[in-house]
């Protein structure tokens, strides 16, 4: 029978830590969603949201004509979605696309990987070339913090944000987007959507606005922008997307990638 390491050494052993799913991203329509897909996506949103309701989750997923779908590489297993509406608007006397987030969540065990913010910006990128000379905007809206920085990190051009005016044409947009979409549940003085019905709102202790948080300038300024976010209230928000915003977003990607390759 073999001798048990002594205790010092016992004490001071390194517990061994799995290393975080690695995800591969898939864009597919609803209708391809089988059965089980749609059953691991609301479990997923389910565990991250309170108050997730199936049959609003099956309607805004049915609404969307995209799914992100985000499977660990070794197994298949569905650790993160996002679904994307995308159509024609008019804004101001011009066309342009307009493309809506609905649900999104990622699992906990694979926050800070890019593969979410590298399909989507693929996405943004394929409907920006279709018709170069129409305006493209990204339509959110933010129910916490995390959310509310991958715009504020990524798209300079857009509403609200703490660190230059606001464009009146694209406050402008917003407000006639989000009234459109969510009638007097938008409060357009506030920026923000309260609704009438129950809602899902983040559960407590998945992404809480700790203090270290709020030296962020981003992260301050949505907690002042939505203070009722814990309850459910969304901050509306617009960007307008730009080539050469997608272009440094996608160097920036690579560059995280090929650092954390070096790493290993």
């Amino acid at each position: 029978m073999p001798l048990a390491p002594p205790a010092a050494e016992r004490s001071t052993a390194i517990p061994h830590t799995a290393p975080p799913p690695r995800l591969r991203a898939y864009v597919v329509e609803p209708r391809m969603l089988d059965a089980g897909t749609r059953d691991a996506a609301f479990a997923l949103f389910r565990a991250h949201y309170e108050g997730a309701d199936r049959e609003r989750f099956e309607r805004d997923l049915d609404e969307k004509q995209r799914v992100i779908l985000l499977r660990d590489r070794s197994n298949g297993a569905l650790r993160g979605f996002s679904t994307v509406l995308h159509r024609e608007v008019r804004v101001g006397n011009r066309t342009a696309t307009m493309v809506f987030s609905g649900d999104t969540v990622i699992d906990r065990s694979c926050w800070g990987q890019k593969c979410l913010q590298s399909a989507f910006a693929t996405l943004l990128f394929r409907l920006r070339i279709r018709h170069p000379g129409r305006p493209l905007y990204w339509f959110l809206l933010s129910k916490g913090w995390r959310t509310y920085l991958l715009m504020a990190n990524h798209f300079p051009l857009a509403v609200p944000r703490c660190d230059r005016a606001e464009p009146p044409e694209l406050r402008a947009a917003l407000d006639a987007l989000a009234t459109e979409r969510f009638g007097a549940e938008y409060d357009a003085a506030a920026g923000i959507i309260r609704y009438a019905t129950p809602h899902e709102r983040v559960r407590d202790g998945v992404a809480p606005v700790e203090a270290a948080l709020l030296a962020n300038p981003h992260v301050r300024f949505f907690v002042d922008r939505n203070p009722g976010h814990a309850r459910g209230e969304e901050l509306a928000c617009l960007a307008q997307i730009r080539l050469r915003d997608l272009a440094r977003t996608a160097a920036g990607i690579a560059w995280k990638r090929l650092a954390a390759t070096g790493a290993r």
